[in-house]
């Protein structure tokens, strides 16, 4: 039976609910991890830091810890900064329940944490002249950067995981 605000019931009246694909969840990070000391398929966890709710249900509770790993480390290299993206493969609520999820850790960087671009290291200064006044100096970057720095998240930082598929919560 499914109700007009769209919640299917089983037919012992427990409550299913869908978490669709595409949707937020608000975590800190509970590990320092970083491009300097991380391995790909190294474990990561997350805490949920609020209760999230589907209508009046709380579909995923306060204290749900999220499990991930590293997907891909890229080394920060001249002209970039490192980046991490990560994995998020499954739920376990405070209630001991477990769901298997595929979402990542968002980011708009196509979900890679860190990556920033890093500034010149030299200019070439360009005169612009102006009739009546001094000339004036414009400074035009070179394509040369500096060396890119390791990124870092520190313990307790709030990230988003976002969910690339539905997920059913009974």
């Amino acid at each position: 039976m499914v109700n007009s605000v769209g919640s299917a019931f089983a037919a012992d009246d427990t409550e299913v609910l869908k978490i669709r694909k595409g949707t937020f969840a608000k975590v800190m990070t509970l590990d320092e991890f970083s491009t300097l000391t991380a391995d790909t398929e190294d474990e990561v966890k997350f805490i949920n830091t609020q209760d999230m709710y589907v209508y009046e249900t709380n579909a995923i509770p306060e204290g749900t810890i999220f499990y991930g790993e590293i997907e891909d480390v890229r080394e920060p290299v001249k002209g970039k900064d490192g980046a991490l993206k990560i994995y998020v493969y499954k739920m376990i609520t405070p209630d001991k329940k477990v769901y298997k999820l595929n979402a990542y850790i968002y980011n708009e960087n196509d979900n890679y944490i860190g990556g920033r671009n890093t500034p010149s290291v030299y200019y070439h200064r360009t005169p612009h002249y102006i009739q009546g006044y001094r000339p004036i100096l414009q400074a035009r970057p070179l394509n040369v950067y500096e060396m890119g720095k390791h990124t870092v998240v520190k313990p307790g930082a709030e990230l988003f995981v976002i969910f690339e598929d539905d997920v059913i919560l009974k």
